[in-house]
């Protein structure tokens, strides 16, 4: 009779692999619960991702947002603020306030203060009228507070600060492109660009 070589330790391995196997599909399972989850919350963040990480694009953007809320809330001045608050289509959230200043001037003293005190100036121009008069200023600010991103207008005679913000610029910016050259609503209730003809759910 020949001797069986490796039996004693046939048991343990097959232990063992089996544990790993079925880790493997806990794994799996757990991870593919929670992409099911994230699409089922916003379809498009599974082609966000695939963008942003897959191809490296970080300004990555659909350009299609949908109002979730809006209302007013109190300033620190005791004044009111008019905000809105959208997603974009690849769950991108981008909040819009009119904040009422008390004056053209009280506008102008709280968007130098905004401007001093942010953690970064990304860009600060002048904003003309088409005769090419100064009718106001524009800044794109880092800030500390949430969202993290705010894009602020301020027009001469105007009492209102303008202030679009957002976790993502390009988001912020793209929703600023689209109020500025106009915009329809989708079937989908979105807005999208006027010329957008090809938008998905138009």
């Amino acid at each position: 009779m020949r001797p069986e070589f490796g039996r004693a330790d046939a048991g343990p391995n097959k232990k063992k692999t089996t544990v790993v196997f079925l880790g493997l599909i806990l794994l799996i399972a757990i991870t593919a619960g929670a992409v099911s989850v994230s699409l089922m919350k916003c379809a498009g963040s599974l082609r966000r991702s695939y963008h942003t990480i897959v191809l490296g694009d970080k300004n990555y953007v659909e350009g299609r947002f949908r109002v979730q809320g809006h209302g007013t809330s109190l300033l620190s001045n005791g004044r009111l603020a008019g905000f809105t608050t959208l997603r974009s289509s690849d769950c991108v959230n981008v909040i819009v306030l009119a904040e009422d200043q008390g004056s053209p001037e009280q506008a102008k003293e709280e968007m130098e203060k905004r401007i001093r005190g942010a953690s970064k100036v990304v860009e600060q121009v002048s904003l003309f009228d088409p005769h090419g008069e100064t009718i106001g200023q524009r800044a794109i600010l880092l800030v500390q507070e949430q969202p993290g991103i705010e894009i602020v207008a301020q027009h001469k005679n105007d009492a209102k600060l303008l202030v679009i913000g957002s976790t993502s610029l390009a988001h912020a910016l793209a929703y600023e492109k689209l109020i500025q050259n106009g915009y329809r609503i989708d079937r989908d209730g979105y807005f999208v660009s006027q010329s957008n003809n090809l938008a998905p759910g138009s």
